[in-house]
């Protein structure tokens, strides 16, 4: 049993961030960092919406590798918020449905 504290956080990603793998990429990089939550495309086409929950080193690092994205990816920002939540995430998903 470890002292980290969980954190949770909303990242928005702002550019060309739709229809270029990103949500997947993401996905990916959350699960290797051991970052529970979720991701999925805003209604803007420019726009990509994370939350992620676990330590803080681990939310760091996917904050700063998200501004540049997979390869055909075009990241414009990055905006992290960090936010008080209750739920606990299990696992990290790519979310489909439409927002």
């Amino acid at each position: 049993m470890t002292n980290t504290e969980i954190k949770t956080y909303r990242l928005i990603i702002k550019g060309k961030v739709q229809n270029v793998g990103f949500r997947h990429w993401f996905s990916d990089l959350a699960i290797s960092l051991g970052l529970n939550g979720y991701v999925q495309n805003k209604q803007s086409k420019d726009e990509v919406e994370a939350i992620v929950q676990g330590d803080m080193q681990s939310i760091l690092s996917i904050t700063e590798k998200s501004k540049t994205g997979p390869h055909l990816a075009l990241v414009e920002g990055v905006i992290p918020s960090n936010i008080i939540s209750n739920v606990k995430y299990s696992g990290f998903i790519v979310k489909y449905e439409n927002n």
